[in-house]
C-alpha cells in the first residue's frame, strides 16, 4: 500500500484552531495557490498571526496529476478508510488534522465567476462566519452533498470562481486572508457583501450525451415550463420552480448540478428558515 499523507505545516502562537484547506480536488488550482502563498508570508514572517493555524494541501498526489482525484472523489469519501483507496485513506487522515479545528476549504467551479460560501445547517456557526465573507451567494448542502468534509468537522468551504483562471486565484487568497481576519487570526476588517442565501434541495442528473447546454443562470429563478438544460437536443423542462446551483454544462460528470431553494436576503431570514425549513419557492 503506497504511503499518503496530506501536506500539513502549522504556523503562529499556541496550538492551532483554525485549519485552512486546497488541493481537495487536483485540478483545482486556486486554493493550492492561496495555501502556498500564505505558508510562503508566514515562513518569511509577514503574517501578523494572532492564533495559531494550519495551512494543509489535502490531496498531493491529485494535483501533482492535476486530476480532480485518483481513486475516487476526495469530498465524496469522508470520514473515509484508514484502510481504503488512496481518497479513503486522505479523508480519515484529514479528520483527524482538522478534528476540533474551525476549518476553511477552498474550492473552484466550472459554472461561475462569482465566489460562493457554502456550509452544512448542522453548524450553524459556520453560517455566521460565511455571512461575515464578501461573497454574495450562500448555500446549505445539508443532505445533499454526502461524504464531503463539512459533515464531519466544521467546514467553510468557498467556491472562489471559475476553474483554472487567475481570477479565481486572487478571490482564493482574498477569502483566505478574509477568513483568517474574521476568526481573528489576523488583524483588520474583511470587506462585506449583500448575501443572498440558498438551500441545495437535490441534484439534477445528466445522461450519457455527445452535447451539453445550460439554459439558464445560477442563482436566478427557473420557472415551472421552463426549459432549463438540453442533452444532445433533449429539453430538460423544471416540473416546478427552483433555484439552478453550481450547475453548468460541464462541471460534473454525471450531474448538471444542483437544484435550490430561496432562504432569504439576510442571515436573519435564512437562520429563520433553516430552523423552520419553511423554504419559499418563489421570490
Amino acid at each position: 500500500m503506497v504511503a499518503v499523507e496530506p501536506d500539513v505545516t502549522t504556523h503562529g502562537p499556541g496550538d492551532p484552531e483554525i485549519a485552512l484547506v486546497g488541493g481537495v480536488h487536483g485540478d483545482e488550482p486556486s486554493g493550492v495557490r492561496a495555501v502556498e502563498r500564505l505558508r510562503e508570508a508566514a515562513e518569511a514572517g509577514d503574517l501578523e498571526l494572532q492564533r495559531g493555524i494550519k495551512l494543509i494541501i489535502a490531496n498531493p498526489p491529485a494535483v501533482e496529476a492535476n486530476a480532480r482525484y485518483l481513486d475516487t472523489d476526495l469530498n465524496r469519501t469522508f470520514p473515509g478508510d484508514p484502510n481504503g483507496n488512496r481518497e479513503e485513506r486522505l479523508a480519515a487522515k484529514l479528520c483527524a488534522e482538522t478534528e476540533g479545528l474551525l476549518t476553511f476549504s477552498i474550492h473552484a467551479t466550472h459554472s461561475q465567476d462569482d465566489p460562493i460560501a457554502l456550509f452544512d445547517a448542522a453548524q450553524p456557526g459556520v453560517l455566521a462566519l460565511a455571512a461575515r465573507l464578501p461573497v454574495p451567494y450562500i448555500v446549505d448542502h445539508h443532505g445533499v452533498a454526502s461524504g464531503s468534509h463539512s459533515e464531519v468537522n466544521d467546514v467553510l468551504t468557498v467556491e472562489a470562481g471559475c476553474q483554472g483562471t487567475e481570477a479565481a486565484a486572487v478571490t482564493a487568497e482574498k477569502l483566505a486572508i478574509d477568513f483568517l481576519r474574521v476568526t481573528d487570526c489576523l488583524p483588520g476588517t474583511p470587506d462585506t457583501a449583500d448575501s443572498r442565501y440558498f438551500s441545495m434541495t437535490e441534484a439534477v442528473p445528466k445522461p450519457p450525451s455527445e452535447s451539453y447546454e445550460f439554459l439558464a443562470e445560477n442563482f436566478e429563478l427557473v420557472r415551472e415550463g421552463e426549459v432549463f438544460a438540453r442533452a444532445d437536443g433533449e429539453a430538460f423542462t423544471a416540473d416546478e420552480a427552483f433555484y439552478p446551483i453550481l450547475m453548468s454544462a460541464v462541471g460534473y460528470a454525471d450531474i448538471f448540478g444542483y437544484k435550490g431553494a430561496k432562504l432569504g436576503d439576510s442571515l436573519g431570514e435564512a437562520r429563520a428558515a433553516i430552523e423552520n425549513r419553511r423554504i419559499p419557492a418563489d421570490d
